[in-house]
């Protein structure tokens, strides 16, 4: 049987840290870190499409198709330019709220991203 030994400060040198820095107490508690979501683009359709995610998530957009492809939003809010085979896109929306978007070499595909 494998023994892990774990190792740490010792009591007073953790107290000391505490006082310097404040302590765990008085520091702010953050939200959840952003996450990255992917949207992949195959067989002329976005896969997902729709999408909910939060303020501040990574979207990624990879094509396997053999041609390129757009993430368009209808709003302005984002646009990929041509994503070629093989390559990826990424968006990081800041402000809640519904965006519509496609493919402007391919006007059926479309998609949604819901950011909350």
């Amino acid at each position: 049987m494998t023994q892990v030994r774990r190792y740490g400060l010792p009591s007073a040198v953790t107290a000391a840290l505490a006082l310097l820095f404040g302590g765990n107490e008085s520091t702010p508690a953050s939200g959840p870190s952003p996450a990255t979501h992917t949207v992949i683009i195959e067989g002329v359709q976005f896969s997902p499409p729709a999408l909910t995610v939060r303020a501040g998530d990574a979207v990624i957009w990879i094509n396997r198709d053999p041609f390129p492809h757009t993430a368009t939003s209808n709003q302005g809010r984002f646009d990929s330019h041509a994503i070629e085979p093989g390559r990826s896109w990424t968006f990081t929306p800041k402000k809640a709220g519904a965006i519509s978007y496609g493919c402007t070499y391919h006007p059926t595909m479309k998609g949604t991203l819901r950011v909350e």
